[in-house]
């Protein structure tokens, strides 16, 4: 049995105070008033095989978890990581199908990020896949602040940094995937401009996994390690938000 877990928090306040939690979709920090606050949306996707006791999202053999990541944020999408050039350097590659999009999913390394919904300002309208984007120089306003973000989230930045790099990022409508260390693999965290979750519950619906029961849950009912990995210890706790 394979278990697909995708937590959410709609909407979410992503302006955290220098304690946040360095494992930020956790943090207790997120309680207080969304009173005013941007409305912005995120998402936690995990998976767990119970027979072969992997635990991670791109560990399931048949990448169910990230197809189904894949059809909801479709395309075409940009992949930013690290380049050798120079500290400041981003590699960039346009996704333009759902197949280029998954396989990302599954292989995208820490230092990266997958963006959707989005036409960077700093790359040049003709560019190929795997262009580079060079240090930040003379360029527009814009540019320079869409550069920045980027960077803060390709080289790993503060936590403060990093938020308010997604958050430049969702104000202009994209939507923003970063790989999270698992047991085998890697989860994600997905923080978009629009909430997904019922995009997520409809995509499952659609795709089918077989051997598998999947989850939609709202974050606020899922703190703690013992929730958050309940199908290792409950795997009716989440009945009432299973998918099906």
């Amino acid at each position: 049995m394979r278990i697909i877990k995708y937590f959410f928090e709609e909407p979410t306040l992503l302006d955290f105070p220098e304690s946040a939690s360095e494992r930020p979709f956790r943090s207790d920090e997120l309680q207080g008033s969304l009173a005013g606050a941007p409305r912005h949306y995120r998402g936690y996707l995990a998976a767990t095989d119970l027979e072969s006791g992997a635990i991670g999202g791109s560990s399931l053999e048949d990448q169910a978890a990230a197809k189904m990541l894949a059809a909801v944020v479709q395309g075409p999408g940009w992949f930013f990581s690290k380049g050798s050039e120079s500290p400041d350097d981003i590699q960039s590659t346009l996704l333009s199908s759902r197949d280029a999009i998954l396989k990302t999913l599954v292989t995208m390394p820490a230092d990266s990020l997958l963006v959707t919904n989005f036409n960077p300002q700093g790359l040049g309208r003709g560019q190929g896949q795997g262009q580079s984007q060079g240090p930040i120089g003379q360029k527009s306003e814009g540019q320079r602040s869409e550069d920045q973000a980027l960077n803060a989230l390709v080289h790993r930045s503060s936590e403060n940094n990093r938020f308010r790099a997604i958050v430049r990022l969702l104000d202009i409508g994209a939507t923003v995937i970063l790989c999270e260390p698992a047991h085998v693999g890697h989860d994600w965290s997905v923080f978009s401009s629009r909430p997904i979750s019922e995009m997520v519950r409809s995509s499952l619906l659609e795709l089918k996994p077989t051997n598998c029961r999947s989850f939609v849950i709202p974050y606020v009912k899922a703190r703690g390690e013992h929730k958050f990995y309940f199908e290792q210890y409950d795997l009716e706790l989440f009945k009432e938000h299973e998918v099906k």
